[in-house]
């Protein structure tokens, strides 16, 4: 009998999802929903300005920062992007959740600025 009970007791807690697990989802959708609103709302061409010029201002300083090194690792290119990402996070706070996506985009695009930072070296 006592396992029966164990088993339902197993059960019922797979089935059901954590607060944190919850909470973050809401945070998730909630941070969506902002961003949404900020690109697309009133201000939405003034914010996409903005928005342009700090993703131009980081990507010419992570092909800066490949043409100072001469053979940059996977590894080291993400701690350059990191690291750009979270200076950028500071100084423009009210964007900070599109500038984690732009860094995560950054860091899969890194052949492309292999070739950017080689060709401006020639």
């Amino acid at each position: 009998m006592e396992n029966k009970q164990k088993k339902e007791i197993k059960q019922k807690k797979k089935n059901k999802m954590s607060v944190g697990k919850t909470i973050a989802i809401g945070a998730g959708v909630a941070a969506l929903g902002a961003g949404a609103y900020y690109f697309l709302g009133p201000n939405a061409k003034k914010n996409q300005a903005k928005a342009k010029i700090w993703m131009t201002k980081m990507e010419k300083e992570v092909v800066q920062k490949m043409r100072t090194i001469e053979d940059v690792s996977e590894p080291i290119y993400h701690q350059i992007v990191e690291g750009l990402a979270q200076n950028y996070s500071k100084q423009y706070q009210e964007h900070a959740p599109q500038i984690k996506a732009f860094a995560e985009h950054l860091k899969n695009a890194r052949k492309g600025f292999e070739k950017k930072a080689k060709k401006k070296k020639i």
